[in-house]
């Protein structure tokens, strides 16, 4: 069988993966066209929000029937953010501006980032000032049909001092927030770094997460690099009853045929 006999690499999927648009060379509509060259049907690019042809870009993906995943939200990582709640007014606009955006794109997810721990105030302090942030902007979260996934990030390795860290933090924010628009984005390489049990984290807290990141374990590159079993953790996600976007957010090693092969190998069983 020749390479254009071949099924396209995204083809038959059991989980629905959003591959990183700037894989792809081309306008950011060219992206989307090989995006669904490639059998794919979702693509993830937080970065979005800043692109100019949104209007053309939901156009060429609702011909081609390609979703897109999250865009950026508002918070920070490195800086004060959310758990401050001298932040809060900054960051009801940051989302305000970014729900358009995302509108505009045909996104229905947006990220929020805690900002870095605050020294000297309790955990517990921080946590309920992302509680009342989540409230106050849910509204709006609502009224546009907008989710907000906060995202946990490891401290050991890559964001030294980031506020929140652990699942059971990040659940415990959107149980207490009280509205479906507010979720967790499990990032499962963070979360193996932060606190392992991947897995059974998964099934723990299904009903908090609205969104998930994936890359390996260690260096977050493509399934088959590292320690994790991207099979069996697409199908733990998949049991627990998730079937919306799994987005790869990762540095890929090898080129983009081989990155998307090794992704498309884990998603079907």
């Amino acid at each position: 069988m020749t390479d254009a006999m071949m099924a396209p690499l995204g083809a038959g999927l059991r989980t629905k993966i959003g591959v990183p648009a700037g894989w792809f060379r081309g306008t950011h509509v060219e992206m989307v066209e090989q995006v669904a060259a490639h059998g794919f049907t979702a693509f993830e690019a937080l970065g979005a929000v800043e692109w100019e042809e949104k209007d053309a870009v939901r156009a060429k993906c609702e011909e081609l029937g390609v979703s897109v995943s999250a865009v950026r939200g508002g918070g920070t990582i490195v800086k004060d953010g959310p758990v401050n709640p001298d932040y809060h007014a900054t960051f009801e606009e940051q989302l305000r501006t970014n729900i358009e955006h995302a509108l505009a794109l045909g996104a229905k997810k947006v990220v929020g980032l805690a900002g870095q721990f605050r020294e000297g105030v309790a955990k517990e302090v921080q946590m309920d000032a992302l509680v009342q942030a989540g409230k106050r902007v849910s509204p709006m979260l609502e009224d546009a049909g907008i989710m907000l996934v906060w995202e946990p990030l490891n401290v050991k390795v890559n964001h030294g001092g980031y506020a929140l860290v652990t699942s059971d933090d990040a659940a415990d924010v959107v149980r207490r927030t009280g509205s479906p628009n507010v979720k967790i984005l499990f990032d499962v390489y963070h979360q193996q770094i932060s606190e392992g049990d991947v897995s059974r984290n998964i099934q723990a807290y299904i009903n908090e997460i609205g969104h998930f990141h994936f890359g390996d374990n260690p260096g977050r590159h493509e399934p088959g690099t590292g320690e994790l079993n991207y099979t069996m953790i697409f199908k733990a996600i998949y049991e627990a009853g998730y079937r919306d976007i799994v987005a790869a957010e990762l540095a890929k090693t090898m080129d983009t045929e081989d990155a998307l092969r090794a992704i498309a190998s884990c998603a079907r069983w």
